[in-house]
């Protein structure tokens, strides 16, 4: 025995479907993690340029103009950019990549408590079904045996009973009626009994 069709199948579904969250979850984290890894080399890699820019142009702009000021501006943009996805990736870090690991912790706790809770209600239910149901039938089949040997105990008292049960008999002799039980072969009167014993 053990659980029903559907709820064998419900509980089947449902583990599926937990599995299917925590690879999908996890397949998120991955990507945030990786995610995370590639700003931050893009970004040090956009502070790395600019910090290189800096050092060679820094001996080059001996006068302004709106070239080397287009290029101071595109410099400091690419620097600003560096700096914000830092921040974005640090914060991706501590923010939704850490609230994500824990989901998926809750989540595989909450599996792991809900297939105990499975296991638990199969044993007892098996316990119930095979353990507790044998020994009924156990006891049933002793008490079958004691009530079938009462009633044969039964059956030899009450034919036993009916063996010594007073009779009408007339004397052989004689012919006066006189009472005995089934047990009592002799068909005499007391009288004739006294004589035939002497």
């Amino acid at each position: 025995m053990g659980f029903g069709g559907d709820l064998k199948y419900s509980h089947d579904a449902l583990l599926k479907l937990q599995d299917w969250e925590l690879r999908l979850l996890e397949t998120v984290k991955k990507f945030m993690v990786m995610r995370v890894k590639s700003d931050k080399e893009y970004a040090s890699t956009l502070q790395n340029l600019c910090n290189q820019v800096d050092k060679e142009s820094a001996c080059q702009l001996d006068y302004i103009s709106n070239v080397s000021k287009s290029w101071l501006l595109v410099v400091q943009q690419t620097e600003q950019l560096s700096k914000i996805m830092k921040t974005h990736a640090e914060d991706l870090n501590s923010g939704p990549l850490h609230r994500l690991t824990m989901m998926i912790k809750d989540k595989q706790q909450v599996k792991k408590s809900f297939v105990g809770v499975h296991q638990q209600i199969e044993a007892e239910m098996y316990k119930v079904t095979k353990t507790e149901l044998e020994k009924l039938k156990s006891s049933y089949r002793q008490l079958i045996k004691e009530v079938n040997s009462a009633k044969e105990k039964y059956k030899e008292a009450v034919a036993k009973d009916a063996a010594c049960f007073p009779v009408n008999y007339y004397c052989c002799y004689c012919g006066i009626s006189i009472s005995s039980c089934q047990c009592n072969t002799s068909n005499l009167c007391q009288r004739h009994l006294k004589e035939e014993n002497k």
